[in-house]
């Protein structure tokens, strides 16, 4: 079975019709064939082409991403590569937004497992209203009213299709593979309440019902359609989970009850003002002896200049503004301004997804390693 059609289905995944999936056949193959085939050409570019007419240039080859990227924007094959890189995106969210669109307004279960609270006065923050985040039309906000389910359903399967498959069927696997670090680095933590920031849709939030059934796991974000779509797929895969839609700069929710905070690959996505603010919410929001674990992009390493530059292609063509800055962030700083006295980075390099006829242990694509984790626990 092709990986494309390996995600595993639930009430709210919007799959489509034939037509649909065979254009999503096609910008999934596209995007694949851009950036195992065209992306690591740009090397060659760089060594035998674009180098060379920056030193005819400046009298010297650049040396700093900033240079790199000045004389590769020069050369018409790596703009080239950059036209075919945006547009494979934009072919997958055009490729998912008719069968979303499709399922129209769904009505939420009427005995459910878990909850969902909506909050119309949540104010998002301006670092997820002002931009489409990945380029995904509408954004994380799209919303049409009540039983709108569109924007989580396009970014569900979307994100998917960006991945390639490989977070594994219910693309969680960077949920899975925190819940595996925490319990390797803490054995004897059982939270009883667990809040996950920034949830989306819940890919990363189900794995900690699962890791720990008798905590109560709540879900905020601050969009209603999201949050839609993550209270349907966590009922149609039996999990309890409340969703609630909430600020993670002010939540709202009472302090000093949480046993663990967490994020996935959120922090990065937030801003120089509003991450301190997450931070000190987490503080505020846990127990004595709480713990907060975020999971992010790595640091960069600046003594790569070539690898910096290729990471920093997010900031300047995928609407990431804050990705450049944020990887330069001092983090452990942050958390002790935030209150946390004992803090601690580490980097989760381990496979993220499980073995599967789809995803064999042999296969180099299916490991997702260097993701960084932001450890603390809160004192008394």
């Amino acid at each position: 079975m092709k990986r494309i059609e390996a995600q595993q289905a639930h009430a709210a995944l919007a799959m489509g019709r034939h037509d649909d999936r065979a254009r999503a056949d096609f910008a999934f193959t596209l995007r694949n064939h851009v950036t195992s085939r065209w992306m690591p050409a740009t090397r060659t570019v760089f060594d035998h082409r674009a180098a060379d007419e920056f030193a005819r240039a400046h009298g010297r080859r650049p040396q700093s991403p900033q240079e790199i990227r000045t004389a590769m924007d020069a050369d018409p094959w790596y703009r080239f590569y950059l036209s075919a890189r945006r547009a494979s995106q934009e072919a997958i969210w055009a490729a998912v937004i008719p069968p979303a669109e499709q399922l129209g307004r769904m009505e939420m279960p009427s005995a459910p497992r878990g909850a969902l609270r909506l909050d119309p006065s949540v104010e998002a923050p301006a670092y997820v209203g002002a931009i489409d985040i990945h380029c995904m039309p509408g954004g994380y906000l799209a919303d049409r009213g009540e039983g709108d389910t569109a924007a989580g359903a396009v970014y569900d399967r979307g994100v998917y299709l960006y991945m390639s498959g490989l977070m594994g069927p219910l693309n969680d696997g960077v949920g899975q593979l925190t819940v595996q670090f925490l319990k390797a680095r803490m054995p004897d933590f059982a939270p009883r309440r667990i809040l996950d920031m920034g949830c989306g849709v819940g890919h990363a939030t189900l794995p900690w019902k699962a890791a720990w059934p008798e905590a109560e796991v709540i879900g905020i974000d601050v969009g209603a359609a999201l949050l839609r779509h993550a209270h349907l797929r966590a009922e149609s895969l039996g999990v309890a989970v409340a969703f609630v839609q909430a600020n993670a700069e002010a939540t709202g929710l009472e302090g000093d009850t949480f046993d663990l905070v967490t994020s996935s690959i959120v922090l990065h996505e937030t801003s120089a003002r509003g991450l301190p603010a997450i931070l000190a919410e987490c503080h505020r929001l846990l127990r004595p002896g709480g713990v907060m674990c975020h999971v992010d992009q790595p640091r960069f390493e600046d003594d790569d200049p070539w690898a910096t530059f290729l990471q920093e292609n997010e900031t300047h063509y995928n609407n990431e503004p804050f990705w450049r800055r944020y990887r330069r962030l001092d983090l452990e700083a942050e958390a002790r301004a935030a209150g946390f006295g004992e803090v601690e980075l580490a980097t989760l390099a381990a496979d993220v997804v499980r073995q599967s006829q789809n995803n064999a242990p042999d296969d180099p694509r299916a490991r997702a390693r260097g993701f960084l984790a932001l450890l603390a626990v809160k004192h008394g």
